[in-house]
């Protein structure tokens, strides 16, 4: 009988740009064997399947950062669904045009999501259209409420309280400079001077 072959390092998978794969439940009772056996069965070696046990409200998800830093250019980060991976159009598109700009390329089994492929870049567009409306539509309500809270004699209307993990993606997503003060702001519901009082609160 043949001897069974060693699993590679996780240098070895770097360097050759193999398949990562990530999972995530939302709440802690649920099991994650299906998503596991998917990525699994999609060709990511158990070893490098990332698996997060969170609410979906939570904005800090420690397992996909680490994830994240792992990835190198050339290697194919694995999902189940699109909703394991991001929590909104806003959010997905800021963590494929991340994956993308470092070289990485993001494979969804449910679906098409191949940005190689017409029919993937097409959906991506897509999303894109939705993505810029949905942030629009927050920049133009939170005007309209600043408008009618000055009609009220309020000079700055009632300024959003954001958790502590959401003040850390606040600042998380300022350092890393790929998205405009404004759009943050737009995000999360907040002003421009709201943005950078969080940033400095650090």
């Amino acid at each position: 009988m043949a001897a069974k072959k060693a699993a590679p390092k996780v240098a070895e998978v770097v360097a050759t740009g193999r398949r990562w794969g990530y999972g995530r439940v939302s709440t802690r009772d649920q099991h994650t064997d299906a998503q596991h056996d998917a990525l699994v069965a999609a060709g990511v070696a158990p070893e490098f399947i990332y698996v997060e046990k969170a609410s979906t409200r939570l904005t800090v998800r420690p397992e996909l950062e680490k994830l994240r830093k792992m990835l190198r250019p050339g290697d194919v980060l694995v999902v189940t669904k699109v909703d394991r991976l991001a929590r909104s159009l806003l959010d997905l598109i800021s963590i494929a045009d991340d994956l993308r700009s470092q070289g990485v390329k993001l494979e969804v089994l449910s679906g098409t999501f191949n940005r190689d492929d017409p029919m993937g870049e097409a959906f991506f567009q897509m999303t894109g259209v939705f993505a810029q409306l949905e942030r629009d539509l927050i920049r133009q309500r939170t005007h309209e409420g600043l408008e009618a809270a000055r009609a009220r004699g309020r000079t700055g209307g009632r300024k959003a309280k954001l958790t502590d993990a959401q003040a850390n993606e606040v600042r998380r997503l300022y350092a890393a400079k790929d998205k405009t003060v404004a759009e943050i702001g737009a995000l999360f519901g907040i002003t421009r001077e709201s943005v950078y009082r969080y940033v400095k609160a650090a």
